[in-house]
């Protein structure tokens, strides 16, 4: 059964891929796949992954498997650009507010060492900045706080801030200011820009967790459990849900539902992965792919709530299904 398996999952190309049956959902309100998937980018000659959409919706970002290199893409022309070819650029990279910049933790080999350091690139001069000193340990991935006047690293129980080099007018800074929410240690630390003394929450006691992700509005945090579930809860901590078994969890405009991938494995290596959609309290948990022996993965949401992109692992090639209510 499993060679048979796997010898399905190697025969499997694009066009069975574009021939996939999609899932016709009748409950009101639940939401919908409207469309079959597109390529996007990628393919044999130009593997991608990762795809994240730009907070205007106007650009997708993405990266190669092993994480070297980042472009930029506009899915109404087709145009593509590189924005850096560095190593490690293209793990946990963030996108700017307004979707200006990129900011990155890039590494390159010295001997037998690997550095890192944090860069901003600039998509509008094309340019790039250095906003940290190399060193041989920077836990964690970058994240825009203070109105992306800053970024954030965190790792081990360390936390950085570093100047972004961006300014941001003072009125508008106040109204979009929102609380820090990140890992920090085995807890999960909520506070502010400036103040460091941190309110502390183990959901889950004793448990280890990943990819942190925060609603739009800052209201809701989704994680993940290191070999457990998925998890949604109020940023004050309150509200926690048990979402099932779920892995890179990314919101939706609505505040309200999460975008993630269902993934099995042999404990050497993935057999099979689909998309899903689920509302934060537990309902409505959707299933949007439907092609057991095609490995659809890394999920993130478009802006307008319309679009999914995702990647096709064996591919190497960036999908984008419309989805609605």
């Amino acid at each position: 059964m499993h060679c048979l398996r796997n010898e399905i999952m190697r025969s499997r190309n694009t066009i069975i891929l574009s021939l996939m049956i999609i899932k016709s959902f009748v409950f009101a309100g639940e939401l919908k796949v409207i469309s079959e998937p597109s390529l996007l980018v990628g393919g044999a000659d130009f593997r991608v992954s990762r795809p994240l959409w730009s907070p205007d919706g106007s650009r997708i970002a993405f990266t190669r498997p092993n994480y070297q290199g980042i472009w930029v893409m506009d899915p109404s022309s087709g145009q593509v650009d590189q924005i850096t070819d560095e190593q490690s650029a293209g793990f946990g990279f963030q996108w700017s507010s307004d979707s200006k910049a990129i900011v990155s933790r890039v590494s390159r080999l010295e001997g037998r060492y690997t550095l890192h350091v944090l860069k901003v690139f600039d998509l509008e001069g094309g340019t790039s900045r250095q906003i940290s000193d190399f060193r041989s340990l920077m836990p964690g991935t970058p994240r825009w706080v203070d109105a992306d006047e800053k970024v954030l690293m965190c790792g081990r129980g360390r936390v950085e801030f570093f100047d972004s080099g961006k300014k941001t007018d003072p009125l508008k800074k106040q109204s979009t200011e929102r609380p820090l929410c990140f890992l920090k240690g085995t807890q999960i630390a909520v506070g502010s820009v400036g103040i460091k003394e941190y309110r502390l929450f183990e959901p889950v006691p004793g448990a280890t967790y990943i990819n942190l992700t925060v609603s739009p509005d800052a209201s809701k945090v989704a994680f993940e459990v290191l070999g457990g579930n998925l998890y949604a809860m109020h940023i004050d901590g309150s509200g926690l849900v048990d979402l099932g078994r779920g892995h890179r969890p990314h919101w939706a405009p609505d505040n309200e539902t999460l975008v993630y991938m269902f993934t099995y494995d042999d404990g050497h290596k993935i057999l099979a992965s689909d998309i899903y959609a689920i509302k934060a309290d537990g309902s409505e948990n959707t299933r949007l792919t439907t092609t057991d022996e095609v490995l659809e993965m890394n999920p993130s949401w478009s802006p307008d709530g319309k679009t999914i992109a995702f990647d096709v692992m064996e591919e190497g090639a960036i999908y984008v299904i419309e989805v609605s209510r």
